[in-house]
């Protein structure tokens, strides 16, 4: 079985020949894909002098386009490579070792249906308080979001079979959001998340990175956040409808009136801006429609007797209940929109 490593390269130094280099001494590819993504007139001796090492081929963009199409880049070459079978990411500034890199590939090979992480812990003094923080942020999202725990999201070194290369040149993202979409799209995609722990190491406190923590974060980001700012002007738009029903209605069962009423206008708001903003789903209304409104109407009548429940325990303070049930019910019902309702078809 033949093997491919794909390096993305950004603005290299020495470090990206001394990595081929050891890759070759170990025999660890059949053959090393490195991508110039864009980079400055300076660096053109560090890929000359990797062109002339053995198995390596060199990839140029012209101007710079981000990881995830320098990634893709190098996957559609081996698309034309039908004689590779085993694939493996690594970045260029030599923070991967070439033991781990094997050891990822190794993994790979005893299970070609998997994504395969290189992790590292950062639970160790030497790293980068940024890096410490920034995957831990991203960790916890993440596990949530993919219903499954990871232990380093931001990983560079990612091994995979042809089985699934099809699969992720079709996911989106053209920058660093793409390898946090390649996790995400697993569990859409059913391929299954392993790890590997490997050696941490931060070369002069990762100053050697070109990642963005402002755009790119947003980037990464972005259906998260997108999806939470919906929810929150429709949880608005909820509480202010119920809030004034529930005070301005007599005689009746005021809060199951309320909670109809309020929740019939905020889920349409609601569907509508998911479908077309959040998940931006082509599928044809109908498709989502009965899926949706079964969701809404579980909500609804969670809500509405968890609330009431809460109410009758407590006696008080109506409006903060519904606040801290609907807040759990949201966690619920993105990971029923994500995995059901809006799923996208398998590529």
């Amino acid at each position: 079985m033949k093997k491919a490593i794909l390096i993305p390269a950004y603005q290299p130094d020495f470090r990206l020949n001394k990595l081929i280099d050891e890759l070759n001494l170990v025999s660890a590819a059949d053959l090393i894909i490195v991508i110039n993504d864009g980079s400055k007139k300076s660096c053109d001796e560090v890929f000359q002098t990797a062109s002339q090492q053995n198995h390596v081929i060199v990839l140029t963009h012209p101007i710079n386009q981000g990881k995830g199409r320098a990634l893709k880049t190098a996957m559609e070459y081996c698309q034309t490579q039908n004689n590779i079978d085993f694939f493996v990411t690594v970045d260029a500034d030599g923070q991967h070792q070439t033991k781990d890199i094997i050891r990822v590939l190794e993994a790979s090979q005893l299970d070609p249906s998997a994504l395969v992480l290189g992790s590292r812990s950062f639970d160790l003094s030497q790293v980068p308080l940024k890096s410490m923080l920034g995957n831990k942020i991203t960790r916890l999202i993440t596990s949530y979001l993919i219903g499954q725990k990871i232990n380093d999201t931001q990983t560079g070194l990612r091994a995979f079979s042809r089985n699934t290369l099809d699969k992720f040149i079709k996911v989106k993202g053209e920058r660093y959001e793409y390898e946090m979409n390649m996790l995400l799209y697993c569990g859409k995609l059913n391929i299954p998340i392993q790890e590997v722990v490997i050696e941490t190491i931060y070369i002069d406190d990762n100053s050697s990175s070109h990642f963005n923590p402002f755009l790119d974060s947003i980037r990464i980001y972005r259906q998260i956040l997108t999806f939470s700012l919906i929810s929150l002007l429709s949880t608005f738009l909820d509480l202010t409808i119920f809030t004034i029903l529930v005070y301005t209605l007599t005689g009746i069962d005021n809060i199951l009136y309320a909670t109809v009423i309020a929740r019939i206008v905020s889920v349409n708001f609601n569907f509508l801006l998911n479908k077309t903003v959040v998940f931006k789903s082509r599928q044809q209304w109908f498709q989502h429609m009965w899926k949706y409104y079964s969701l809404a109407l579980f909500q609804m009548l969670a809500s509405y007797i968890l609330v009431k429940t809460a109410y009758a325990a407590l006696g008080s303070n109506v409006v903060g209940i519904k606040i801290i049930v609907d807040g759990l019910l949201f966690l619920l019902s993105y990971q029923i929109q994500k995995r059901l309702i809006f799923r996208k078809v398998t590529p």
